[in-house]
């Protein structure tokens, strides 16, 4: 099982450490920390689930039950642990397969794991003595079915027809496409945000949107406290409408630093603010950096310790942002949107806003990854998401997983659109969220122990 992760781990996150090139006199000596020791780390969850299902000593059908229920309960502890790491579960396989991804609608992508984990894990009973081959194949065959049933209930799930949008919510969403090696050379800053701004400005036939949707940090001044900039910027704003855009903010008086969504309105005032809340270890700030100084490690390995802390907003900060004249919107900023368990705050929101970099990335698997997950994100909350990317992948997802507009990866432009209306009602997920993966889990290990426990009635004959 440890095997097993390690190899699907190098191949599924080798592109974190294409980030380590972007500054590579700095950091290119760290690369085998997250291309072999990050995987062998996150190796030891699929590990302790093959360990878990080979001490219950169960055979047969039994066996598959329970390592299926494991592999979601060690995902889950993934998730969480040291902050969390949600990232490529066997769930998101199908996210190129719409019809069948509808049921994370219902069961979530956590749901959908477990039950992809079923499926490729039944074949292997046509290898054991202990199993009749008419257990095995009416096991696969029951189970491919459900997968064929999950694929009707699909197509018929996603509407013939485009989505129905807001009234007067036309958005741009721009892409600047600046490469990570320059986003933050002094001398480039101003540059770069004047390429956003002449984007959102460009003139393709039709009159400007009310909302330009513009990248993580796209604006990288620190927009909060800086006048001059507010009230220079706000001359672009179309009456009525906004500039929601990624920027860092700071506290001048304790000296805070907070990666940021903030809301620029037509008169020149900053009308909202969204904190990011769950910040990326060792990219957004330094874990344990006490003990590395009290350690010495800091010392021998420099680089780690050169990087500033962003700061992590309390429990009760908001996580909904208002926006004139639109539905109240879930704020998310990069990687948060892979939490799906974070999605659903206490105030009601009616579609979701990504904002993102990926450009460490390059052109890699992993801005595709991301972008898969934001997609399923759609489905499973039923809303619609406008994601803003740096170098993509940017686009308006309905809330069905459907793609009517994007930008591709490295493209330079921007989208126009409307923004989707909600689906009626709230899916069965967004309702009551993890709790309905958890009970398919706890389910499928106590149907195996309660398989373990029954002799087997017909086995095969070992060779």
């Amino acid at each position: 099982g440890w095997w097993f992760g390690w190899g699907q781990f190098i191949a599924g996150l080798y592109w974190i450490g294409v980030a380590f090139t972007v500054d590579a006199k700095t950091h290119a000596l760290l690369m085998p920390l997250p291309i072999l020791v990050l995987p062998a780390f996150l190796a030891i969850v699929s590990g302790c689930a093959t360990l878990v299902t080979h001490m219950s000593g169960a055979k047969s059908l039994a066996r598959v039950f329970i390592l299926s229920g494991a592999w979601i309960a060690f995902e889950y502890v993934r998730g969480v642990i040291f902050t969390g790491f949600a990232w490529n579960t066997i769930g998101y396989s199908w996210s190129g397969i719409l019809p069948v991804l509808q049921s994370t609608a219902f069961i979530g992508v956590y749901g959908l794991t477990l039950l992809t984990v079923f499926l490729s894990s039944l074949p292997a009973l046509f290898g054991e003595a202990e199993t009749s081959r008419r257990t095995a194949s009416l096991s696969l065959i029951i189970t491919v079915g459900l997968f064929a049933i999950l694929y009707g209930i699909g197509i018929a799930r996603i509407p013939a027809t485009a989505v129905k949008t807001f009234e007067d919510a036309t958005l741009r969403i721009v892409q600047p496409n600046i490469p990570q090696k320059d986003k933050w050379k002094h001398d480039l800053l101003l540059e770069h945000l004047r390429k956003t701004v002449a984007l959102s400005l460009t003139d393709d036939g039709t009159s400007l949107p009310r909302y330009f949707i513009w990248p993580e940090t796209a604006v990288p001044y620190y927009l909060t406290t800086t006048k001059p900039l507010q009230k220079e910027l706000a001359q672009i704003i179309p009456p009525g409408g906004a500039i929601v855009t990624g920027a860092p903010r700071r506290d001048p008086v304790v000296r805070q630093y907070w990666n940021s969504l903030q809301v620029l309105g037509e008169t020149g005032e900053i009308l909202d603010v969204y904190d990011k809340q769950h910040l990326v270890p060792y990219g957004e700030y330094m874990p344990l950096r006490s003990l590395m100084a009290a350690t010495g490690l800091s010392k021998i390995i420099p680089a780690l310790d050169q990087m500033s802390d962003f700061a992590t907003p309390d429990g009760s900060a908001k996580k909904v942002i208002s926006i004139p004249g639109l539905p109240p919107a879930r704020a998310l900023i990069c990687y948060e949107i892979v939490f799906p368990w974070e999605i659903a705050p206490d105030t009601a929101f009616s579609w979701i806003l990504n904002i993102t970099n990926d450009g460490w990335f390059g052109t890699t698997s992993g801005p595709y990854q991301h972008f898969a997950m934001t997609r399923t994100r759609a489905v499973e909350q039923g809303v619609a998401v406008v994601r803003a990317a740096n170098t993509g992948i940017s686009a308006i997802i309905d809330p069905y997983g459907r793609v009517p507009q994007e930008l591709a990866l490295n493209e330079t432009g921007f989208i126009d659109g409307d923004l989707p209306l909600p689906i009626p009602e709230r899916t069965l997920y967004a309702q009551y969220g993890e709790t309905i993966p958890v009970a398919l889990m706890i389910a499928f290990i106590g149907f195996g122990i309660g398989l373990r426990r029954r002799p087997p009635k017909n086995t095969r004959l070992s060779s």
